[in-house]
């Protein structure tokens, strides 16, 4: 496992937590934090990459399952036995369903394929980690919903003045 030292000045900033989250979504291994003492958001963020799920077979199974099986192995796999919150704040009927299979991989890593594999988003938040459906405006936001990204366009006189001057 590899371990990347991060210096960071507020460590319970957006960007930092945003950072983390698409950081272990995207597969790296761990990180060691610099600065601030940790807020329970950045320990909740830490927790859910130092607990490793061994296995994780699901073939069809709904959401709300899916979910109590991950809580279950994160408390059986912590090492202060004591796990993570996860709270689905959307519910469809019939829920989704999933069907994945993974070895050692993190509670975060795992979380994100599932948020992926169901169309949900998750966001880490002070207590627990939320998953929900995206907000319906048509933007994709991949797994922290906190990010957005928003495109103006602009007229050519305004674009002309930018460009050069006034």
């Amino acid at each position: 496992m590899k371990f990347y030292l991060v210096a960071m000045g507020k460590l319970g900033s957006r960007v930092t937590s945003a950072f983390l989250a698409l950081f272990f979504a995207f597969g790296g291994d761990g990180v060691l934090l610099v600065g601030k003492e940790p807020g329970s958001r950045d320990q909740l963020v830490q927790k859910m990459q130092t607990i490793i799920i061994p296995k994780i077979e699901f073939f069809q199974v709904p959401l709300p399952e899916a979910l109590n099986y991950l809580r279950a192995e994160a408390r059986k796999h912590d090492p202060q036995k004591m796990g993570v919150n996860i709270v689905l704040l959307t519910r469809e009927e019939p829920p989704p369903k999933i069907t994945l299979n993974l070895n050692n991989l993190s509670l975060g890593s795992s979380l994100g394929f599932v948020a992926e594999l169901t169309g949900y988003v998750y966001e880490v938040r002070e207590e627990a980690i939320v998953l929900r459906k995206p907000s319906p405006k048509g933007k994709k936001q991949v797994f922290n919903p906190r990010l957005q990204t928003e495109i103006y366009e602009l007229n050519e006189g305004l674009r002309r003045r930018l460009l050069r001057g006034p």
